[in-house]
């Protein structure tokens, strides 16, 4: 095992808004904080979900286009290449009480509304590239 000890720093809060994609808003609001690294929660309506399961060195997409909760949605902000990057799951839930989750891929689209809450943490975290899984893993 690998670890690191890190302080909060601040957090930030945002709504998005109908239309918007999750993935995409996740690395514009670590671009326009300048977030150092961070963890997040996120719940909310989707009308399209497009969740990843990893598979032989790729994702697999599996996409639901209908309305859908964002029941839950946690992951983390961490640099690869000076880029910020996302690391998020979710699961979401159709009318039926059905439940999907994976990997958060883009083209989640919101729907009515989701609520983050970002907590920004005090050292930049970086992630290489593991030879074994071609995966881009944390480098602490």
């Amino acid at each position: 095992m690998k670890s690191m000890e890190s302080f909060g720093k601040r957090i930030i809060v945002a709504k998005l808004e109908k239309g918007e994609d999750l993935l995409d808003s996740l690395v514009a609001l670590a671009k326009k904080y300048e977030l150092i690294s961070g963890f997040f929660s996120a719940i909310g309506a989707l009308s399209e979900a497009n969740i990843g399961f990893f598979e032989k060195g790729k994702y697999k997409s599996v996409k639901l286009e209908s309305d859908l909760e964002l029941v839950s949605c946690i992951g983390n902000i961490s640099y690869r290449e000076g880029e910020a990057t996302v690391h998020t799951h979710m699961v979401v839930g159709d009318r039926e009480g059905r439940a999907f989750g994976g990997h958060v891929l883009k083209g989640c689209i919101v729907s009515v509304t989701c609520e983050i809450f970002l907590m920004e943490i005090d050292r930049i975290i970086k992630r290489t590239e593991d030879e074994a899984t071609g995966l881009f893993l944390l480098d602490l």
